[in-house]
């Protein structure tokens, strides 16, 4: 009895472990440059975080875990915003910083339909060193505010039309029972029946 208590503690641990690490996986590491392409390529509005990864190194941990707390924004969420992180120490992904013009790490890049985003005079945008949430959500928002608005704005009117289609589809099949039965009495029913 003793060895299945602890079995069942072992599964619900595991389970518990899943579960937290699913819900807090909003930042995906790349692992592959095919899978950064392919990433960058598919979603509309993607950050980018390319570092080194450094072992003892607190301020990656801190700075992942800011980059954990800006993806979960409700805002950036809803707008289906993706937020990557490259480790440019690895030999073959280090070409991938090399392709963007990473010179200082971290760095923050930022895609939009798999184009580097670009300031007015044409030269691309980043942002460099340890920054802060407050200056991720800033450049982001500045950057991108308008595109995430429109994007939570055509989900949530494509929402509301679902849910209109919806309400809409069952009528056809909805018959009212006054319309065809007057009485539940069953000797007007038998009456009826004659």
């Amino acid at each position: 009895m003793k060895f299945n208590t602890k079995i069942v503690m072992i599964i619900v641990l595991l389970l518990i472990m899943g579960v937290n690490g699913l819900v807090q996986a909003k930042v995906k590491s790349i692992m592959a440059r095919r899978d950064f392409e392919r990433a960058i390529t598919r979603n509309n509005i993607s950050v980018v975080l390319f570092y080194v990864d450094q072992k003892g190194d607190r301020r990656n941990k801190d700075l992942f875990r800011m980059y954990e707390d800006v993806s979960s924004e409700k805002a950036y969420d809803d707008a289906d915003v993706i937020f990557l992180k490259v480790n440019a120490g690895r030999r073959d992904l280090a070409d991938l910083a090399a392709l963007y013009g990473v010179s200082q790490m971290p760095c923050f890049i930022f895609f939009n339909n798999g184009k580097r985003l670009v300031n007015d005079q044409g030269k691309p945008l980043s942002l460099n060193g340890f920054a802060t949430r407050v200056d991720v959500q800033s450049f982001i928002d500045t950057h991108y505010g308008v595109n995430i608005r429109e994007a939570v704005a055509k989900k949530d009117e494509n929402r509301v039309a679902r849910i209109n289609d919806e309400n809409e589809s069952w009528k056809p099949y909805f018959y009212p029972r006054d319309i065809f039965v007057r009485s539940y009495e069953p000797a007007e029913a038998e009456a009826n029946m004659e």
